[in-house]
This record gives C-alpha cells, sequence and structure tokens, in this order.
C-alpha cells in the first residue's frame, strides 16, 4: 500500500491537485520538481534542472516537461497541462489522470478510452538524468504514443 497515493477525484481537480508538488533530487543538484498533474506553475519547475558551475551559479531547466500524446483511430489526446497566464490551463490532459502513485517512483496513471497507459520517471542519484518509462497497459487497437519537449 503507498502512503502517497492520489486518484482521479483529486487528480481532476486542480484547486486540489496544483498546490501538490514532486521534488526529487540528485548528489550534483539536479533535480526534478513539479505538481503532481505535471503542470509547472512555478519558474523553478521543471522535468530535469541542473546547475552549470561553468555558466553561472544559477540552475537551469534544461527540460521544462514531456508532452504526450495518444492516437488512436486518428483522434490524439494530448495529456499535457500546462498554465498561461491568467490563470488558463491548455490542454487539460490531466482529465485522464485515473492515478497517481509515489510508493516507490513517482507513477502517473492514464486512461483514454480504451488505453491504460502508466508513467514512471526515476531520477538518476548520479549523474544529470532522468529516466522516463511508459507501459501500455491495456489497448483495445493500435496505439501510437507521440512526445514533444515543451
Amino acid at each position: 500500500m503507498s502512503y502517497l497515493r492520489f486518484d482521479k477525484t483529486l487528480m481532476i481537480n486542480l484547486e486540489e491537485s496544483l498546490p501538490r508538488e514532486i521534488l526529487r533530487t540528485n548528489k550534483s543538484g539536479a533535480y526534478h520538481c513539479t505538481t503532481i498533474v505535471d503542470c509547472n506553475t512555478r519558474k523553478y519547475h521543471g522535468l530535469l534542472v541542473i546547475p552549470v558551475p561553468n555558466l553561472d551559479d544559477e540552475n537551469h531547466v534544461l527540460l521544462s516537461s514531456l508532452d504526450e500524446t495518444v492516437i488512436q483511430h486518428g483522434a490524439e489526446f494530448n495529456l499535457g497541462l500546462h498554465k498561461y497566464q491568467g490563470n488558463h490551463f491548455s490542454p487539460n490532459g490531466h482529465k485522464y489522470i485515473r492515478e497517481f502513485d509515489c510508493e516507490h517512483v513517482p507513477a502517473t496513471t492514464y486512461r483514454v478510452g480504451g488505453v491504460i497507459l502508466r508513467k514512471e520517471k526515476i531520477f538518476v542519484h548520479h549523474e544529470n538524468r532522468i529516466l522516463i518509462r511508459y507501459t501500455l497497459v491495456d489497448a483495445h487497437s493500435a496505439t501510437t504514443l507521440r512526445f514533444r519537449p515543451f
């Protein structure tokens, strides 16, 4: 049983899910920090943020986020969520989240029609690297995943 698990009801309610953040760090000062719905709401949020000592003493966001799109029968379902000026959110991918679990590694389960997709983020402790594993748990027809850095 996970000590940190949230279901669909909390995840689709942005007033509840946006204030909840996850932070993973490594020994070199790099980190991964965002909300549990993968929506960056602060300037220091990012999928991969590292110090660059040769440049300055600041941390730099190398990868802000990764937008995933599930494509099935020609229809596209964007799993991303971004906050824009004036509290506007798009593309509202949080509505596909069924569960967030942080038993050992942060994992988000999405359901889009007949597709169940699980995403796990593993932050490497001795390197400036984040590993993201996608598991297609179930799909009733041919399914394509598209990834775009954001």
